[in-house]
């Protein structure tokens, strides 16, 4: 189904109906304040069982978040409060992808972030941000893009042709920030000028590590100073599975890798869904992980013991804990968005806050791994603990839509102006805060769940909801 980039698919109205209808508990908040809605969605204790898999899994979380914490310059007390905050408040934002956090989608999904977290008066904050995203997502927008007064503003200087093929995790050349105002070239803007002045001068293996790097600058300078930001992306939570398979203790290692049996049935469990009314929102497009040659994203098929390419690039993996281990390290694959919410949430217990198609391919993804465990040798600990698990999957990006460009506000408010941005933005309903909704009314997956739970062909009740 095409869509123009405004039209509506699905009135706002219906798709609130149905999100209440699939989160019953999200009734409450209709009417509440934004900053009523961020309190729960970053209300989460840890409730730590007796299931060896789950604290395996977060003893090898909290061993990475104290590992990335440290090579990002924390001192040792804020590395120790990194990993004290993942493991008895475990809430991990993975909504917005690896965006300058002046970016919109970025920037407001922070903000929410720190309501939640100054309403608990948590100091740590870790965000997960996918960075197997391409610098172009759609038009003018994507990681290589910024609006800057208004203008068109490419980050990294780069032309189309270095652009659309790659992910900006590829280490395929040097990166620095040139901020080319492609639509009045010529000398900077007093905006500009003043980026270019808080953003790293050096140059970076990847875009991803340069985004990072500069995100660490801009928090510094115009985001809660009491508040430390650890990001998480695609490149830790290589290291992270790496981890597991490495591990000869790890549940990932065993189940997934060495019995290859589970991994068959998981893969199996995915593709049951295209027969279904949830089909579209969870595929099998690669086997828990990519092919990545210099920055260029490819599918990789389980083939017996082996993880094969279909495409140009000749590309076998054996699966094995070792060939693996080997390839995540030299960046020959890459985790896929399941494997990495496997390791960061489903196993280890973890909260994820994410946007509009999130609320439902996380709990599609749940389901499709509890129903792989139930077979003739699945841990009923671990099936037990994620059945216990409380609201594991929330909504909880793109909460704010605003038409602010955020670098012309963050200036205008001047330092400390955050502060004043988050009284006045908690104190707006989710429903007027979120704005005409077009992430979701805009979206055709949406408007054909919407038809099916219409025609009662899907409810709460649903198998596949059982997870949620």
């Amino acid at each position: 189904m095409e869509t123009s980039p405004n039209s509506e698919l699905v009135s706002k109205g219906e798709v609130l109906a149905l999100i209440c209808e699939l989160f019953p508990w999200l009734r409450q908040f209709q009417q509440a304040s934004l900053n009523d809605y961020a309190k729960a969605a970053f209300s989460v204790g840890s409730d730590r069982s007796g299931c060896v898999a789950r604290n395996q899994a977060m003893s090898l979380l909290r061993s990475r978040v104290g590992a990335v914490a440290q090579r990002q310059g924390y001192s040792a007390g804020a590395v120790s409060s990194f990993q004290t905050e993942i493991e008895s408040a475990p809430v991990l934002q993975s909504g917005p992808h690896l965006h300058l956090l002046i970016e919109p989608d970025a920037f407001y999904t922070h903000l929410f972030s720190l309501m939640g977290l100054r309403a608990h008066g948590r100091t740590s904050y870790i965000s997960y941000a996918c960075s197997t995203v391409k610098f172009v997502e759609r038009g003018r927008k994507g990681p290589a893009w910024l609006q800057v007064d208004g203008d068109a503003v490419n980050v990294f200087g780069l032309s189309r042709s270095k652009m659309i093929p790659y992910s900006i995790l590829g280490r395929n050349g040097w990166y620095r920030f040139h901020l080319q105002n492609v639509d009045r070239p010529g000398g900077d803007s007093e905006a500009i000028s003043c980026l270019r002045d808080l953003l790293p001068r050096g140059e970076f293996q990847s875009a991803a590590e340069a985004i990072k790097a500069a995100n660490l600058c801009l928090w510094e300078r115009y985001f809660d100073s009491e508040v430390d930001f650890l990001q998480l992306d695609d490149s830790d939570v290589a290291d992270l599975v790496a981890d597991h398979l490495s591990d000869g203790l790890s549940w990932l290692r065993a189940s997934l890798i060495d019995d290859r049996a589970f991994a068959m049935r998981l893969i199996h469990c995915v593709d049951l869904l295209a027969d279904t009314p949830w089909r579209g929102w969870l595929k099998n497009s690669t086997h828990f992980f990519w092919g990545c040659t210099e920055g260029r994203l490819f599918p990789l098929w389980l083939d017996g013991r082996v993880l094969r390419s279909k495409s140009t690039e000749d590309v076998r993996v054996e699966f094995s804990p070792e060939s693996l281990v080997e390839a995540l390290k030299t960046g020959q694959i890459v985790p896929n968005l399941l494997l990495m919410f496997i390791v960061t949430s489903i196993l280890p217990g973890v909260r994820v806050l994410g946007g509009s198609r999130h609320t439902i391919y996380y709990p599609l993804m749940r389901w499709a791994f509890c129903e792989a465990l139930r077979s003739d040798h699945y841990d009923t600990k671990l099936l037990d603990a994620l059945s216990e698990d409380q609201r594991p999957g929330v909504w909880g990006h793109r909460i704010i839509s605003r038409a602010c460009e955020p670098f012309s506000l963050l200036n205008a408010v001047g330092r400390g102006g955050i502060a004043t941005l988050l009284e006045q933005l908690g104190k707006m309903s989710i429903i007027d805060a979120c704005g005409p909704f077009s992430s979701f009314t805009q979206d055709p997956l949406w408007a054909e769940l919407t038809a099916a739970y219409s025609s009662g062909r899907v409810g709460r009740h649903s198998p596949q909801w059982a997870f949620r």
